[in-house]
C-alpha cells in the first residue's frame, strides 16, 4: 500500500504564507482560520476565513465572507478549531504576539456570524496556546499546551458542547490519574489523535499524546487516555513514533475494518524540518513507511495544517514554517491505504481454473447494493474486471473472469462499489492451470507387472496442468476402466477413483479371476469431446490368484459337525465336535489323539514333499499368500 503525492493548480487568490493555522472540514467544506505570517514586513496574527472549494476539477480559493454586523475574533495563531456539526466551527484558544487567549467563538457558516460564547460555569482552562484540542463525540478535550512566561501544562479539560451556543468546561485532570497511573509530563507543540481499537466500530476507544516538548526537551513518548474511564493507560504501551517530533501533523482517518492514523512533518532538533509519512493501523497499533508511488514530497516544514478529503482519499496540506512562511497546497493521496467505507474479508473457495467461470463468494463489511465490480489482478498489467453481485451487506457474489491471457498465479481480489475507490484489504485467489492428462502420473502397487484378482488393487495419480506443475487442488475429473486382454468374452473389473482434494487421486481397482487386464486410466480435459488417457496408460498387469495352496502332512481329522479350530502359538488345534478326540496340526508333523479315524494311518514317506496338498474330507488346506 502506497501513497502520491500531487501538488495542484489553485485558482482564485487563496490566504498569504502562514503558520499555526487552522484546517478544518465543516460539512464538507474546507476552511482556513488564523495564523501567523508576514504583512508588510511584519510578523503578524490574522483573523481571516477562506474556503478551500475542491467540488470542481479545479480547486480554487475564495475569501469566506462574514456579515458586517458579525463581531470578529481577535486574530491569533496556534489556536484549535473543531467541527461542531455540519455548519458550526469551535475557535478556541491561541495566541497573538504575546497574548494568549481562553475565549470561544463559534461560526456558522450558512448564516456567515462569528459568536462568542460563554460557557456557564467558573472553571475554565488558563489562557494558552500550542495545545491540542480533540473531538470527542459531543466533547473536547484539551492536553497541555503553553502558557507563557514559562507556564507548560499537562492538565486535561473537558468541554461539554450541549448546543453550540451552550458549552461547559470540566477539570478531569485529577480523574485521569485516579487509577495511580503517571500522566505525560507537561508539554506543548505535540500532537494527539483519536482512534477505535473495534474493528468496524465507530466507537472510540483511545486518545493518544505524542512526542512535543518542554522549554528544555523534545519528546519521543506518547501516552494513552481510555476513553471509556477517562484515565490514563497503564496496561498497554501507546503506539508512539519513537522518534523525537514536535509541531507535526498527526490525525485519523475512518477506514474499513480498522481506522488508519497518519503523521506528516515536524521538527526534530533544532533546525531539522521533516517531510516525511508515518502510517498506523489501528488494528496492529504500529507505525510504518508507505513507500512513495509517484510525485515529489513537500519540503520539511512544521506548523502547517492539513484537511481529509474523503472524496479524493486524500489528505490536503497547506502552509507551514521552514525557515519561512510557506503558503503552497500539497495532495497526499492515501486512497491505497485508506480504500472505501467497505472492505473485503475473505473469498470462497479461494482457488480456481484459470479460465474462470467459477462462482465465488466474497466476504466483507458494509457492502450495499449498487454498480458492483470486482477486480482480479497480481498487479497494475494484467488486471481483469468481472461484476459482482450484491448478496447482504457482508456477501458479494460474482463468477471469475478469463485469465489464460496471463497465466495461471495467485492474484488479490478487490471490490468496488457505485464507482468508489477499490478496496485495500488484501484476499487471495489463486488462479491454477487446466489439469493435461498427458502431463498426469499414476504409481503405485496396482500398476505392477503382477497382482492378484479377487482383492482391490491401489494405486494413485498425481494431476498435472499444462504446465506440467503438480495441482495442488482437487475436482478433476478422473476415471478408471479396467478389461481383460486376450479372452473370448471381455471380462470388466470394476475401479474407483477417490479425490484427496490435494492434487492426488486414489484409485482402487478389482477384477474377478486370473489373466491379463489392461488399466485404463482418462481425464476429461477441458474442451476435448472424450477422455483422454494419462501418460503412460493403458497400463498392462497380469492378475494371479492370490492363494498359495500347500499340502498337509498326515491325516486329517474326521468329517465332524461342531468343531472348534483355534490358534496355538504357531500350531493349529482342532477339537470338539461330534467325534471326540484333538487334532494337531504343526508344520512338521501331524499328532492325533484319540478318535477311531485318527489310529491305524501311515505315517508321511519321507521322500513326501513339505507343503504339498493333502487331500481330506474337506478338500485341499490352503494359507493365504501374503
Amino acid at each position: 500500500m502506497s501513497i502520491t503525492w500531487e501538488q495542484p493548480e489553485v485558482l482564485g487568490h487563496g490566504p498569504s504564507p502562514r503558520s499555526g493555522h487552522t484546517f478544518t472540514n465543516v460539512g464538507g467544506r474546507f476552511f482556513v482560520f488564523g495564523g501567523c505570517g508576514n504583512e508588510d514586513g511584519h510578523a503578524k496574527a490574522f483573523n481571516d476565513l477562506y474556503e478551500l472549494d475542491t467540488s470542481g476539477e479545479d480547486m480554487k480559493w475564495k475569501k469566506f465572507p462574514v456579515n458586517a454586523d458579525s463581531p470578529l475574533p481577535p486574530p491569533r495563531a496556534r489556536h484549535a478549531a473543531i467541527p461542531l456539526d455540519d455548519k458550526n466551527l469551535l475557535i478556541f484558544g491561541g495566541l497573538d504576539k504575546r497574548h494568549r487567549f481562553d475565549d470561544l467563538w463559534v461560526f456558522n457558516t450558512n448564516d456567515k456570524v462569528w459568536t462568542q460564547v460563554v460557557p456557564s460555569g467558573d472553571a475554565k482552562p488558563d489562557a494558552r496556546a500550542h495545545f491540542t484540542a480533540t473531538k470527542f463525540f459531543d466533547r473536547v478535550i484539551v492536553f497541555g499546551g503553553y502558557g507563557g512566561n514559562g507556564q507548560v501544562y499537562n492538565d486535561v479539560w473537558i468541554l461539554h458542547v450541549e448546543s453550540p451556543s451552550s458549552m461547559r468546561w470540566e477539570n478531569i485532570s485529577e480523574q485521569v490519574v485516579s487509577n495511580g497511573a503517571k500522566p505525560p509530563t507537561p508539554r506543548f507543540d505535540h500532537s494527539a489523535f483519536i482512534y477505535p481499537v473495534t474493528p468496524n466500530s465507530d466507537t472510540f476507544d483511545k486518545l493518544v499524546i505524542m512526542g512535543g516538548r518542554d522549554l528544555s526537551n523534545m519528546f519521543t513518548d506518547a501516552h494513552l487516555l481510555d476513553l471509556k474511564h477517562m484515565v490514563w493507560s497503564t496496561e498497554a504501551a501507546a503506539p508512539g513514533l519513537q522518534t523525537e517530533v514536535c509541531n507535526n501533523l498527526s490525525d485519523g482517518v475512518e477506514s474499513v475494518p480498522y481506522h488508519k492514523v497518519f503523521s506528516f512533518g515536524g521538527k526534530r532538533g533544532m533546525m531539522q524540518y521533516m517531510n516525511n509519512v508515518e502510517v498506523m493501523d489501528a488494528g496492529s497499533e504500529v507505525w510504518s513507511s508507505p513507500p512513495v508511488a509517484g510525485g515529489t514530497p513537500p519540503c520539511g516544514r512544521e506548523d502547517a495544517a492539513w484537511v481529509y478529503d474523503p472524496k479524493s482519499s486524500a489528505l490536503i496540506i497547506f502552509g507551514g514554517w521552514a525557515n519561512r512562511w510557506l503558503g503552497d497546497v500539497h495532495k497526499l493521496v492515501v486512497a491505497p491505504i485508506v480504500g472505501p467505507p467497505y472492505a473485503c474479508t475473505d473469498i470462497h473457495p479461494k482457488i480456481g481454473p484459470v479460465f474462470g467461470s467459477s462462482e465465488v463468494l466474497i466476504k466483507g463489511l458494509r457492502f450495499r447494493d449498487g454498480k458492483i465490480q470486482v477486480k482480479f489482478g497480481a498487479n497494475e498489467k494484467n488486471e481483469v474486471l468481472a461484476d459482482g453481485e450484491f448478496v447482504d451487506s457482508e456477501t458479494i457474489r460474482c463468477r471469475t473472469p478469463n485469465y489464460e491471457n496471463f497465466g495461471a498465479m495467485p492474484v488479490n481480489v478487490y471490490v468496488s462499489i457505485s464507482g468508489e475507490g477499490w478496496t485495500v484489504n488484501k484476499i487471495r485467489y489463486e488462479y491454477f492451470a487446466n489439469t493435461f492428462s498427458r502431463n498426469c502420473l499414476a504409481y503405485g502397487p496396482g500398476l505392477l507387472e503382477k497382482g492378484v484378482f479377487g482383492v482391490e488393487m491401489p494405486f494413485l495419480v498425481q494431476a498435472k496442468d499444462t504446465l506440467n506443475e503438480k495441482r495442488q487442488s482437487g475436482g478433476d475429473a478422473f476415471s478408471c476402466r479396467v478389461v481383460s486382454v486376450g479372452t473370448k468374452v471381455e471380462v470388466e473389473g470394476r475401479a474407483r477413483v477417490r479425490d484427496l482434494e490435494n492434487g492426488m487421486y486414489e484409485v482402487l481397482y478389482m477384477v474377478p479371476q486370473p489373466g491379463k487386464y489392461k488399466v485404463h486410466v482418462f481425464h476429461a480435459d477441458l474442451g476435448t469431446p472424450e477422455p483422454s488417457h494419462i501418460r503412460g496408460s493403458p497400463f498392462t498387469i497380469v492378475c494371479e490368484d492370490p492363494w498359495t495352496k500347500h499340502r498337509v502332512m498326515g491325516a486329517a481329522p474326521g468329517k465332524r459337525k461342531g468343531v472348534t479350530l483355534t490358534a496355538l502359538g504357531s500350531d493349529l488345534v482342532a477339537y470338539g465336535g461330534d467325534k471326540s478326540g484333538i487334532a494337531l496340526h504343526h508344520r512338521r508333523r501331524r499328532l492325533a489323539l484319540g478318535g477311531a479315524r485318527s489310529r491305524g494311518r501311515r505315517a508321511r514317506r519321507p521322500h513326501q514333499r513339505h507343503g504339498a496338498q493333502q487331500e481330506g474330507p474337506y478338500g485341499a488346506v490352503r494359507r493365504l499368500q501374503p
